[in-house]
């Protein structure tokens, strides 16, 4: 009996080792000399990146800083705007005046009283019709003076997402022509600061190509390149900048042109 457990046994160790001895499968794909290769960069390539992450850094604070100088706030014209706004209520007030002496005049007058009343019964009419309108059709958002500035002294003091959020509300309210080129590099540049990369393009695009006379033409494709360059686009940030320089920027950023399109050039 002793025997016949002693080479169960032996049979069982034995079947256990041929189990544990079989190979691992290794994927043939992959070379074995570089499963474990990694190449770090040495000192002097990451001190080059530092160097080129720097100038980068530099060329967007210096297309903020030209945001802040050529934007200065006509304030006597916002002032007349708000003026104007303020004088609608006196116009409408003078209108009921000059209205109701009208219809007192025409009162007077025996020989017109027919076309009085139905003249009446007309306004009557359109009245309840507007009324049912006013209901179905919401006004148009009126522009803010105030939010615009707002958003402007926002993005001074860097606080961007409240920038942001305000330069989006005026774009929607119906903004004066002449603003909204600044409205929408004010929302691509605040994006942009925000790290909101993929938010950037549209305002800029739209500001290209719907403003071609504007200030911020030739910032909006600097300010594109660099959102190419961060995507790891570098032919494209090149060829923006390749488009900015064909319409013959001011001397200060076609010197801004070429120092980026050099440093894209030297990181390719």
């Amino acid at each position: 009996m002793i025997k016949k457990y002693t080479s169960v046994l032996l049979f069982v160790i034995l079947f256990g080792c041929s189990i544990n001895s079989e190979p691992q499968s290794i994927d043939s794909s992959i070379n074995p000399a570089d499963l474990h290769s990694w190449l770090p960069a040495d000192e002097k390539e990451l001190e080059q990146r530092r160097i080129l992450q720097t100038k980068f850094d530099d060329i967007g604070n210096k297309i903020e800083s030209l945001f802040l100088k050529l934007d200065v706030i006509n304030l006597d014209e916002i002032g007349m705007r708000e003026g104007v706004i303020k004088a609608f209520p006196d116009i409408d007030s003078m209108d009921k005046h000059i209205s109701s002496m009208i219809d007192r005049e025409k009162k007077r007058i025996g020989s017109l009283g027919q076309n009085i009343d139905s003249i009446k019964l007309e306004n009557e009419k359109f009245g309840r019709e507007l009324k049912k309108l006013s209901g179905i059709i919401k006004p148009d958002p009126i522009f803010s003076s105030k939010k615009y500035k707002n958003a402007f002294n926002l993005f001074k003091k860097r606080n961007y997402a409240k920038s942001a959020n305000l330069f989006r509300q005026s774009l929607l309210a119906n903004p004066p022509y002449e603003l909204t080129d600044n409205l929408l590099f004010g929302l691509g540049i605040s994006q942009y600061r925000l790290g909101n990369i993929s938010k950037v393009p549209g305002p800029l695009s739209r500001l290209i190509s719907q403003y071609p006379n504007s200030e911020k033409w030739h910032m909006s494709h600097l300010l594109l390149a660099l959102v190419h360059y961060k995507n790891r686009e570098s032919s494209q940030a090149l060829h923006i900048l390749e488009k900015g320089l064909k319409n013959n920027p001011p001397y200060f950023i076609q010197l801004m042109f070429k120092n980026l399109t050099q440093l894209i050039e030297k990181d390719l």
